[in-house]
Parts: structure tokens; C-alpha cells; sequence
């Protein structure tokens, strides 16, 4: 689940912790109450590594290799601009910090401040790039964030906020993430390119009605995590090889449009109930190309609809006996290595699929599988083209 341990977490978001399996962000400070290092800085001042803002800043110069934090936001409504420089961390966690009161080694540290956009520049080897906490409307636009030790962005407790045409790649293994969203909604996440990440490259835990859509994923373990996260919307996104998209546990989420080549169990619905899969396309999945369950696990009424899987290793759709009532609908499976569709649990329902070419059987449904009608299969290798449903 790519879940982070104990101390990582408490060590790089001072205000969060785990308890079980559950991220929750308690309550932020008052506004005021934590001494930020370093002096104040402001548009026309040069700024120092560990300054704190308190109006709109435009940098004059890079930061280099500094032992803590890069940039902190001091204010509601101001403009950090970096104007094409970089803020350089030392690539070390920071000594002498005390993560309980106050962040760390942070390239830009905004914990609780409404209406800040950060812009146009890199940030890099810090233990998190670009911090957003316990904040609404906040921007990170244009920003190459990598090298990190955790992540190369963080937003956590906050809502209705935009992290648009960034670079968020290349973070450090075994931790680095691209993006973590912790107890967040609203976000926007859109049009950014997300590679190379040992971690997931976006991670969306207990955070709801969050947008991710035409983002550019390559090489990423997985390219999107969603963890308790429901009624998110993934669309339009490209994800090539690494690992896809997993949902284990999510809710009422839609996942619509993307395509995915090259990557390990590209879709995967581990456990959730109401998700929708519509319209994606998966390529040479490495093992199944769209998956409802998994061994122990399974979820409820989700709807795969007018799906395109081709080329995958094993099956292109595949159904574990866990997932309970779920909807396969019009979509088509093609020059798969076994199974066009392997339906294992008797309570789906499956109606106007169709599997062609395919190493195995077309379609391999339990008995008790409900046929809806129209399901067509040939040139299938196996020795019938369907079993328990009805074929053409």
C-alpha cells in the first residue's frame, strides 16, 4: 500500500500522524504562534536560506544548499515567485529542527496560509519540496520539484488548491513520492509530468473529490495510490510502464479515459464499492490489464464500462470471487495471453463484451455469472470460446 512508517512521517509532517492504517492532520497551530528561522524578506530584498515572507517575493538568485528549510510563507494572499531559480536543499535531513513545532527541511514551507502561489522555478533536495498545510486556495504553477527525500510535493488538511504544469520526478528511493494529498479535497491536480518516482507518484489518502486529469506518468511504483480516498475523479491522464492505478480502499471514484501501456496490473479496484471505469485503454499490461479484486480483498457494484484492453501478460479483465455485483458493459478484450475476461465471481453481471484473439477463453465466467445479453468471442485459443454465458 506504500503506506509510510511511523517516523518517516512524524519526522517530515510535523502535525500528522498514523494510527493503524489511518493519516489523519490534527489541528494546525494558531496563526503566529511558531518561530520560523530566519529574517523577513520581501519583492526588491534578497532572500536567505530559511526566510520567512510576508509579502509578495520575486528571487533574484538561486538558494544554495540550505541545511533546512528553503522558503517559508509568512502570510495569507502573496506571490512567491522564483522567477526561474532554484531553492537547494543540502540533500540531508535537517539537524537541530524540531519537527513538532515547526516544519523541516522543506524547500517551500506554507503551513496554514490561504491564497498563496508558488511559481515558475525548481526546488530540490529537500526532505519535502513544496509544503501546503491546513490551507484553502493555494497554487503550485510551473514548479520542477525533485531529488527529495519524501516527496516533491505535500498538501495535507487543505482544500480547493491547483498544482498545475509542474515536474514532480525523480525523487528519492525507497520513500519518494511525486504528490501526497493527506486529508485534503478539492484538489486539482492537472497537467503536470510525474516520472520516476519509487513511490507512487500521486498519493491520494483519506482525501475525497479531488480531480487528477491529463498528467503525464512515467515509471512510477504505482503512478496513482488511492487509500480510503472516494468520489475522486482520475481522467484523461498517460501512464506508461511502472505500476497503474490501484484503488484499495476507494469509493464512488471515477477513472475515465486514461491510457496506460507497459505498466503492472495497469487498473486495479483492490476493494471499494461504486467505482466506474469507463473508457480507458490499456496496453501490454505487464500481468492483468483491468482487475476488481485481489487475493483476500474484493469490493461492491462497480461498473466497468466500454473499456479497451489489448496485449496484456495473463488476463485483459479480471474479476476475483471477493468482488460482489459488479457491472462488465461493452468492453472489449484483444490479443490478451490468457483470458479475454476471467470472471471468477458468480454475483457479476457481464453484457455486450467482446473478446477476440486472446491466448485463453474469450470469456471464462463462473457459474452463476449473470449474462446480460450480446457477449461475442472468437478466435480465442481456447477450446471453447466461453464458458457459463452465452457467446456469439
Amino acid at each position: 500500500m506504500d503506506l509510510r512508517d511511523e517516523r518517516t512521517l512524524v519526522d517530515v509532517l510535523p502535525r500528522w500522524t498514523v494510527s493503524g492504517i489511518s493519516l489523519a492532520v490534527i489541528a494546525l497551530g494558531a496563526a503566529g504562534l511558531i518561530a520560523f528561522g530566519g529574517g523577513q524578506a520581501s519583492a526588491g530584498i534578497s532572500v536567505s536560506c530559511g526566510d520567512t515572507i510576508t509579502s509578495d517575493t520575486t528571487l533574484d538568485t538561486d538558494l544554495v544548499d540550505c541545511p533546512n528549510n528553503g522558503v517559508v510563507i509568512g502570510a495569507d494572499d502573496i506571490t512567491l515567485d522564483l522567477a526561474g531559480h532554484t531553492i537547494d536543499g543540502d540533500g540531508t535531513e535537517a539537524a537541530g529542527c524540531d519537527p513538532e513545532t515547526e516544519p523541516c527541511d522543506v524547500g517551500v514551507a506554507n503551513d496554514g496560509h490561504d491564497g498563496v502561489i508558488v511559481r515558475d522555478g525548481s526546488v530540490r533536495e529537500f526532505g519535502v519540496g513544496v509544503l501546503v498545510g491546513g490551507a484553502r486556495k493555494n497554487r503550485v504553477v510551473k514548479i520542477s520539484s525533485t531529488g527529495h527525500i519524501f516527496f516533491g510535493v505535500v498538501v495535507g488538511g487543505s482544500s480547493r488548491s491547483v498544482i498545475r504544469r509542474s515536474s514532480l520526478s525523480r525523487n528519492i528511493a525507497p520513500e519518494g513520492d511525486g504528490i501526497g494529498v493527506f486529508d485534503s479535497d478539492r484538489i486539482r491536480i492537472v497537467r503536470n509530468k510525474i516520472r520516476r518516482n519509487p513511490g507512487p507518484g500521486i498519493h491520494l489518502f483519506d482525501s475525497n473529490k479531488n480531480l487528477v486529469k491529463r498528467n503525464a506518468f512515467s515509471r512510477n511504483g504505482p503512478a496513482i495510490s488511492m487509500e480510503q480516498a472516494s468520489r475522486n475523479v482520475v481522467r484523461r491522464n498517460r501512464v506508461t510502464q511502472g505500476a497503474g492505478i490501484i484503488v484499495a480502499p476507494g469509493n464512488r471514484n471515477v477513472i475515465a479515459r486514461n491510457r496506460v501501456s507497459r505498466a503492472l496490473d495497469s487498473i486495479s479496484v483492490d476493494k471499494g464499492q461504486g467505482n466506474r471505469l469507463v473508457g480507458n485503454v490499456v496496453g501490454r499490461a505487464r500481468e492483468v490489464g483491468i482487475r476488481l479484486g485481489f487475493p483476500g480483498f474484493g469490493g461492491a457494484n462497480n461498473v466497468l464500462r466500454g473499456n479497451l484492453v489489448k496485449g496484456s501478460g495473463t488476463d485483459g479483465f479480471q474479476v476475483s470471487t471477493k468482488d460482489k455485483g459488479s457491472l462488465l458493459k461493452r468492453n472489449v478484450a484483444r490479443h490478451n495471453g490468457d483470458d479475454g475476461f476471467d470472471v471468477e465471481s458468480d454475483s457479476a453481471r457481464l453484457t455486450r463484451n467482446h473478446a477476440v484473439r486472446n491466448g485463453g477463453l474469450g470469456i471464462e465466467a463462473a457459474a452463476g455469472v449473470g449474462d446480460g445479453g450480446g457477449n461475442k468471442a472468437h478466435g480465442n485459443g481456447g477450446p471453447v470460446q466461453c464458458t457459463n454465458i452465452a457467446c456469439t
